[in-house]
Formats: structure tokens, C-alpha cells, sequence
């Protein structure tokens, strides 16, 4: 090798240029062919040919040997050795067909193992980076394990790396072309990712080194071809870790990561402009979403068989797997707002979604009447008896006996009352604009019943 780096310098590049061209210059003159003077040098140069072919094939291939040495830096070995020396592969390419074959035979093989074993290694750390966040009998409904579910999702609902709540797990797609993993650091400090964190960086390393070596291969060989040749071991490795991961995975909110994570990793190499990966993203895309739909669907056929009585702890708060949908059902907008096509519900999803509003809107009226009627009872009833519901005339003459305690009593327990009213909101409605929308409903109502009686009391 040492006698390869001797001989192959720049004064030997220069020779071989000059030999490039007259090897050119022969094959291309056809009066020069017939004449006497090509006849007496057309040995010596097709010796020179050979001798050059074998030389320089002999020389890179070792230098492609050299690749699979351990802590070897492929990239640079490429960007300052290789490119140096690229025009001995245009010599190959030119006057050697066959040896430029073998030496593009040897780079492929050698680059095939070197990155399918790096993709292996980093995979296998990787692993024992994963945070395990769901199971098959964790689905939102399911009722197997009924002791066990209970708290454990009281618990969890508290976590954002609850596998129905979306939570700060939404900060990947902000880092989507940051630096990958480093495991043996993470592992150092005893960190455990979500897989969707773990996707992403293995994507990330995938990004780079296929770019990096797109860009080589069409410099060097000009043979983008010869690309997905080196690529199929660690598209190979990769697929093959796709496929048991996901067969494993029910996690839908990671599953929906993903897929964002893809389509913005397509988004990265659109703006670096190379089509290098156009085939193995969309491929992870095909992977994706068929599972994404099968948990889906294992999701709502667990609201179906679930028990909701068996399961029931109190009747002030909203049933954990109630919660749990709402934080699923949550997250998916919101991803699909961030990543979504653009496209808009079609019209049973848009009808559903109007029947819910309505559901809800006619629940928060039936709520603040009976929080209004448990706190301000006495004050409801005397306003119904005594005020026609036109709220203009009186159903009977106004006395003063009557109004008396009434008034009384309000101006006695009303700051009490509307404080009480207000833990019991707090408590009911786990979220915040409902229960604000609530308490702003039953104030809205009590000023209107004390103007009544003031107008009321003004008859008097």
C-alpha cells in the first residue's frame, strides 16, 4: 500500500492525464489509426494502458480496504483522499471498463458492510435507550386488568409521556434536524426517549450519511446508481427493525409522531435537493400508517367493549377513560394541524362535531341550573312565582312579607355560596374553559335574578 501512495502523486496523475489523451487521441483519429507511425507505438501504448489499469485498480480498491479499519472517518477518507484522486477512476471508467466495474464491485461491497454494521451497532444502542410506554391492554377502553388501570391512568394522565396524551412529546417536530442521539452519553446519565425520539435520530444519522455519500458517489464514479447499491444493507437493517418495532406498537400518538417526522424529514431532503432517499421514505410512510390505523382501531373497538358502570369510581369527576379519549382525540388535531395535508373533515365528521357542541352546550346549561338552583334555590323559586317569565309584568301584587327574608338571606350566604359554587366547578370540570365558561353562566344568572328582585323590591 505504502509503494501505491509512492507512485500515485500528483506527477503520476499528470503523466496519466497525458497517456488519457493520447489513448483519446488514437482512438478517435481515424487517419491516424491507418498511418505507419501509431502502428510502431500502438504496442507500447496499449502496454501502458494495461500496466496503468492494473496500477490504479490496485491502488483505489486499497484505499476502499482501508475503509473497514475500526475509528475509521469515512467521510473525510472521501473528502480528502478520494476526490483527490478522482480522475484515476474517470481513467478507469474511460480506457478500462471492465477494471472500473471490479472497482466500483469493491466500493459498493466494502461500503454495503461498513454501513450496514455501523446501522446495526447504533440501532442495538439505541435500543436500550427506549422508554416503553404502551402495551396491548393499555388501549383507552380496555377492562382485563380493571384493578391495575384505574390509577395507574389517574397517574399517568398526570405524564406527559402518557401514550393518549400528546403533551411536550410535540417538541420533536421543533427539532426535527437536530443532532441525533449519542447513546453512550444518554445511557451515561440514565436517560430513557419515547421511540418516536429514537425514530428520529436514527432518520437524522440515515439523512446525513446518505447524503454525504449521494454527493460522493455522483462526484466520484458519476453513477447515482451505484448508490442505492451501498444503501441496500443499511435500508435493509433499518426496514428490518421497522418491522418488529411497529408489530410491537401500540402507541398511536407515537405511531402519528412518526409519520410527522417523516414527512418532515421529506421536506429536508426537498430543500437539500436530493432525491436519494425519495424511495425509502415513502416506503416508511406505507409501514406507518396502516399501523397507525390498526391501533386506531384497536383504540375505539376498546370504547366499545368497555364497561363504563364496571369501571366507574365517583360521580363528581370525569372518568379517567373519558379523559383519555379527550387527550387522544386532542392530540391527533393538533398533529394534524402541524402536519396534517391540509384537507378538511368531510361532512360526518363535521356533523358529529355539531352534535357535540350542541351535547355540550345544553350539559353546561343543565349544570349551571342545578348548581344555581342547590346554592340560590330560595331565590329561583320566589323570581318564578312572583315575575311573569316575560320578566316585565307580575304574577301577583308585590308584598313586602314575601321579598323580606329572601333578600335577606341572599345578602347573608352569596359570597359563600358563589365560592362553594366555584370549588365544585374546579372539581367537575377538569378543563379550564369549560369550567370558566360555567362559572361565567352562573354569574351571568345571578345578576340577572338580584336585578329582578331590585326591580321587584322597588314596587314595594
Amino acid at each position: 500500500m505504502e509503494s501505491f501512495f509512492w507512485q500515485v502523486n500528483d506527477d503520476y496523475i499528470k503523466s496519466l492525464n497525458m497517456l488519457s489523451k493520447k489513448l483519446r487521441f488514437a482512438q478517435v483519429d481515424p487517419l491516424l489509426n491507418a498511418s505507419k507511425a501509431l502502428k510502431d507505438i500502438k504496442q507500447e501504448l496499449e502496454r501502458l494502458r494495461k500496466k496503468a489499469l492494473s496500477k490504479v485498480s490496485a491502488y483505489v480498491i486499497g484505499i476502499f480496504s482501508s475503509m473497514r479499519k475500526p475509528g475509521t472517518n469515512i467521510q473525510i477518507l472521501q473528502q480528502n483522499l478520494l476526490q483527490k484522486y478522482r480522475h484515476l477512476v474517470l481513467f478507469l471508467k474511460e480506457h478500462g471498463i471492465e477494471k472500473y466495474n471490479d472497482v466500483c464491485a469493491a466500493y459498493v461491497d466494502k461500503m454495503n458492510k461498513v454501513l450496514s454494521e455501523d446501522f446495526r451497532v447504533y440501532l442495538e444502542a439505541l435500543e436500550s435507550l427506549k422508554l416503553d410506554i404502551g402495551v396491548s391492554t393499555d388501549v383507552i377502553g380496555y377492562d382485563a386488568n380493571v384493578v391495575d388501570l384505574i390509577p395507574r391512568g389517574r397517574e399517568q394522565l398526570r405524564n406527559h409521556r402518557f401514550m393518549f396524551s400528546l403533551g411536550e412529546r410535540s417538541n420533536i417536530l421543533k427539532e426535527i434536524d437536530q443532532p441525533g442521539l449519542v447513546p453512550c452519553i444518554s445511557e451515561a446519565n440514565s436517560l430513557k426517549y419515547p421511540y418516536e425520539v429514537i425514530f428520529r435520530s436514527l432518520q437524522k444519522l440515515l439523512m446525513d450519511t446518505a447524503s454525504s455519500e449521494y454527493i460522493f458517489i455522483k462526484a466520484f464514479f458519476r453513477d447515482e446508481s451505484m448508490f442505492y447499491r451501498v444503501f441496500e444493507g443499511p435500508v435493509a437493517v433499518i426496514d428490518e427493525n421497522m418491522k418488529l418495532t411497529l408489530a410491537n406498537s401500540h402507541d398511536a400518538i407515537c405511531l402519528m409522531l412518526m409519520i410527522c417526522i417523516t414527512k418532515k424529514h421529506q421536506l429536508v431532503m426537498s430543500n437539500r435537493r436530493l432525491p436519494c432517499l425519495d424511495t425509502y421514505l415513502d416506503k416508511a410512510l406505507i409501514y406507518l400508517w396502516p399501523r397507525f390505523k390498526t391501533v386506531f382501531d384497536m383504540y375505539i373497538q376498546s370504547l366499545y367493549q368497555c364497561d363504563a358502570k364496571m369501571l366507574w369510581v365517583d360521580g363528581t369527576h370525569p372518568h379517567h377513560i373519558v379523559r383519555c379519549y379527550m387527550e387522544f382525540t386532542a392530540s391527533l388535531i393538533q398533529l394534524n394541524a402541524e402536519c396534517g395535508d391540509g384537507q378538511e373533515a368531510g361532512e360526518e365528521a363535521k356533523e358529529l362535531r355539531r352534535y357535540f357542541e350542541e351535547k355540550l352546550e345544553s350539559n353546561l346549561v343543565s349544570f349551571v341550573d342545578e348548581l344555581l338552583m342547590e346554592y340560590f334555590g330560595d331565590l329561583i323559586k320566589f323570581v318564578k312565582n312572583h315575575i311573569s317569565e316575560d320578566l316585565i309584568s307580575y304574577t301577583e301584587c308585590p308584598n313586602i312579607a314575601d321579598v323580606e327574608p329572601v333578600v335577606k338571606n341572599f345578602a347573608v350566604k352569596w359570597r359563600t355560596a358563589l365560592e362553594l359554587m366555584h370549588n365544585e366547578v374546579v372539581t367537575c370540570c377538569s378543563n379550564f374553559v369549560s369550567g370558566g365558561s360555567s362559572l361565567n353562566r352562573n354569574l351571568v344568572s345571578i345578576t340577572s335574578i338580584s336585578y329582578e328582585i331590585r326591580k321587584y323590591s322597588r314596587t314595594l
